[in-house]
């Protein structure tokens, strides 16, 4: 292995080798770590690609820059639809806050979250569509900040504490 990345330093670049190298030493210790855990301890953790699919997730939103295009086409109503998103959980909160347990409180929150959906679906299909329309062999989407590489680190570890919020408030609601 250690001459192939020779190889591609000498014929290629180095910079392009090193980062081969960063890869395969990245790969090597998640490796061990899903190893640790499944072959040793017994238990299947598939948070482990959770995490990692969040780590590569702030990676675009970060370090890739906005396609000025597909933000003309569509880009407001995406925004649109992460308030109505947004609309749909305060309303379903606000319900469970407000009104006693009984089946007209569970009838009404499955018809504000139905019906959210549905208008949801509405103002979004199109915008997908026409944001995917948008030269989708190259972006295909609505790109990132265009910040450098480092600052998803950060981003990365918001999302990260985010994550391991709601799945200890989950688990920490189970015990009451």
């Amino acid at each position: 292995m250690l001459g192939l990345i020779i190889l591609v330093g000498v014929f290629q670049s180095w910079n392009l080798a090193l980062s081969i190298l960063c890869f395969c030493l990245i790969s090597a210790v998640m490796t061990m770590g899903a190893n640790i855990q499944w072959g040793y301890a017994g238990l299947i953790n598939f948070g482990i690609m959770g995490y990692t699919a969040l780590g590569g997730l702030a990676a675009v939103l970060v370090s890739v820059p906005p396609v000025k295009e597909a933000w003309q086409v569509g880009g407001l109503n995406m925004i649109l639809c992460i308030f109505i998103i947004g609309l749909i959980v305060f309303t379903v909160r606000f319900i469970l806050k407000k009104f006693e347990k009984s089946k007209k409180r569970n009838y009404t929150i499955a018809a504000v979250i139905i019906v959210g959906l549905i208008f949801l679906r509405l103002i979004s299909a199109p915008a997908i569509e026409s944001i995917e329309a948008v030269s989708p062999a190259t972006t295909g989407f609505l790109g990132g900040m265009g910040l450098p590489i480092l600052f998803s680190w950060i981003v990365g570890a918001f999302f990260a504490g985010a994550l391991a919020y709601v799945i200890g408030k989950i688990a920490l609601g189970l015990r009451a």
